[in-house]
């Protein structure tokens, strides 16, 4: 309502979010899973806005939120839309999503520099004073942390560090280098160099070819005649097969921990 869009305009998710908070009124601004997907840490647009406690809005389609404390939220522009900052996002979230999901959207925003454990920590802090759920779940999806305080360099990485920890395994080295007196070998996804135990996760790249392929086996071989042993599983083994993916690196280190 009040809402108008040039004719001819090609209609798009970003479109309907902007006419969402620009339909609330003054004071609106995307929040929870709309301001998820707006900084990129979800995949799909879910309209939810935040308005000033006094205000009313209801909107067909819309979610609608009027926290206690809107005042003293910060809020940010993205693509030209009011939305909450990603620290607020984030503490939002927790409230209307599964943890899982979170946690995803959490280490998303770690990889792209739009938030820090600590700062995360701390607005979890004072915004779970107001007896909010959403810091609570938040709270527990960073105590739960794979990588503890550190960054992650990619999705990829914090979604195998969080498999070795659910299934009790010792926490792996992620991207080593393999040197051989002081000649360089390879990198390997994960690894255990104490007891030169080398582990590869196929098909988490979407961007394999055959020369790449042909390269991983090339390596594998160098790794195997400079003594180290190599298991290999595919993304499909971790989502499907966890149980068996974690038994084989298990038995695999006990083998070389007692040779």
């Amino acid at each position: 309502p009040g809402v108008f869009v040039m004719p001819g305009t090609k209609a798009t998710d970003l479109q309907r979010l902007m006419a969402a908070v620009m339909a609330s009124g003054d004071g609106a601004v995307a929040s929870h899973r709309s301001a998820a997907w707006l900084w990129d840490l979800t995949d799909d647009l879910f309209l939810e806005v935040t308005v000033p406690r006094v205000r009313r809005a209801r909107l067909p389609g819309v979610v609608v939120h009027r926290p206690v404390d809107y005042r003293s939220t910060r809020h940010s522009v993205r693509h030209g839309i009011a939305a909450t900052n990603p620290l607020r996002t984030l503490c939002d979230l927790g409230a209307v999503v599964p943890a899982d999901v979170l946690e995803l959207a959490v280490e998303r925003a770690l990889i792209a520099r739009l938030v820090s454990v600590r700062g995360l920590r701390t607005a979890a802090a004072h915004t779970r004073t107001r007896g909010r759920r959403g810091p609570s779940v938040l709270a527990g999806v960073l105590d739960g942390r794979a990588l503890t305080d550190r960054p992650p360099d990619s999705v990829f990485e914090s979604r195998v560090a969080a498999f070795f920890r659910r299934h009790g395994l010792p926490r792996a080295v992620y991207q080593h280098p393999v040197q051989e007196d002081g000649r360089f070998l390879a990198r390997v996804d994960f690894a255990y160099p104490e007891w030169r135990l080398a582990i590869e996760f196929d098909g988490h790249d979407s961007h394999r070819t055959p020369a790449q392929l042909q390269r991983d086996l090339t390596r594998q071989n160098v790794l195997v005649t400079g003594g180290w042993t190599v298991l290999r599983f595919t993304w499909a083994d971790v989502v499907e097969r966890p149980e068996m993916v974690a038994a084989t690196i298990r038995s695999q280190l006990a083998k070389l921990q007692a040779a």
